[in-house]
């Protein structure tokens, strides 16, 4: 995806509720171009909270949000979407009973009047290229990782700056859950700001250049997958015990060149 400037995302103080249920305590965080930022925790850690109200559909009590230098925080979800940046929720909701084909034109509708569309669904395929040949399928016919890729080739569409996505590899077989780490690895080269919510530490570790381990609303740990698995009390308290766990966070693959926890 090449027409939008980069832009990245930034998240101050932000406090956010469902009703009267306070579920964000003052989280920070910052996500740069070209990089790939993982929230990872337990169940109601409030990974998806920040993800929601990050791109507004949930409103925050407190704090700001920013796009590049463009402060979102009051901004509606379509809003958000039209200044480039996308949101892959969980459990991908693609429209069933639409083809492939269709999908992708309703993820490209905020730049409608821009045109372009034709390009980005070439680089959108070139990234998922089993979608070409499932192009005229019912989405609703796809198996799960195909469903995945086409949620994510559809937030493509939009051409967006910053992508978010909540869970990705939930459901999915380990050499699907490969393809779709792979290709974020490709879209943070490309210059794209990546933030994943992800409960599958083995995969966001060998994808991510920083992590962040929530707890009950509230960071509790930050740093680089060498940082975070070399941590003792991190690894027993939040990411599944030994270092010989299942959650494999033992052996990350190093991230890239020049990333430092906290950047």
């Amino acid at each position: 995806m090449t027409a939008r400037p980069p832009a990245g995302l930034t998240v101050t103080g932000l406090h956010a509720a469902y009703d009267r249920l306070q579920v964000l305590h003052g989280i920070d965080l910052a996500v740069a171009p070209g990089e790939v930022l993982a929230l990872v925790g337990a169940n109601g850690a409030g990974k998806t909270s920040v993800l929601r109200s990050v791109s507004g559909l949930l409103k925050p009590a407190k704090g700001t949000v920013k796009l590049g230098g463009t402060d979102i925080t009051s901004y509606g979800a379509e809003k958000i979407a039209s200044l480039g940046l996308a949101h892959v929720p969980e459990n991908r909701l693609v429209f069933p009973t639409l083809t492939v084909e269709d999908n992708l034109v309703l993820g490209g509708y905020v730049r409608r009047k821009e045109g372009g569309f034709a390009e980005r669904r070439a680089e959108a395929l070139a990234l998922f290229p089993r979608l070409n040949d499932r192009i005229l399928l019912a989405a609703g016919a796809l198996s799960g990782g195909e469903q995945q890729m086409l949620a994510m080739a559809r937030a493509l569409m939009s051409d967006p700056s910053v992508i978010i996505l909540d869970e990705p590899s939930l459901g999915l077989a380990p050499k699907v859950v490969g393809e779709i780490m792979t290709a974020l690895g490709i879209l943070r080269d490309k210059g794209l700001a990546v933030l994943l919510v992800e409960q599958n530490v083995r995969a966001a570790f060998k994808v991510a250049d920083r992590v962040m381990v929530m707890d009950r609303g509230r960071v509790v740990a930050e740093g680089t997958p060498a940082d975070l698995a070399s941590d003792e009390r991190v690894r027993a308290a939040y990411l599944g015990g030994s270092s010989t766990s299942s959650s494999g966070v033992a052996a990350p693959v190093t991230p890239k060149a020049g990333t430092a926890a906290g950047s």
